[in-house]
């Protein structure tokens, strides 16, 4: 199976998050996010367009532009009643073959808080940073084990 590089979730995911929300399973969860930065941010032309000082700014790098997502999703996130449980750079790839530069593991209250946030007009806005700042990353929702038989 080859490796689906990308930095946004399929609507068939996102559907996924919601049909769990829409069974009553919905509670706690955790977002682990595997993330690889570009070594040089890349925003595309129409943002470019819309934002002209940023085309004559210094270049920046992926983890730069992924700063500036997490600087405006952060508040977000605590305002929904979540937090970073986790946030630590990679120090070594011991088995696999995907490189990865940073671990984020996110607490949120539940997944239609978190769907509700990815909907919002303020996420939206963001996403343009995390897309220039990243080559993919992978996330993973997880949640405490019951003591409940899967469904």
């Amino acid at each position: 199976m080859a490796a689906l590089h990308s930095t946004e979730p399929t609507p068939q995911q996102l559907e996924s998050l919601a049909q769990i929300v829409a069974r009553g399973d919905d509670g706690p969860f955790q977002m682990v996010n595997i993330i690889q930065y570009k070594r040089q941010a890349e925003y595309p032309a129409e943002y470019l367009a819309e934002y002209p000082a940023k085309r004559h700014a210094p270049a920046r790098t992926g983890r730069e532009a992924y700063g500036e997502y997490a600087a405006i999703v952060g508040p977000l996130i605590f305002a929904l009643g979540g937090s970073v449980a986790f946030r630590q750079e990679v120090e070594l790839g011991f088995v696999g073959d995907q490189p990865a530069d940073e671990v984020i593991i996110v607490d949120y209250p539940s997944r239609q808080a978190y769907l509700d946030m990815f909907h919002s007009g303020a996420y939206q806005e963001a996403i343009v940073h995390r897309k220039a700042g990243l080559v993919y990353r992978t996330l993973f929702a997880c949640s405490a084990p019951s003591d409940h038989p899967p469904k």
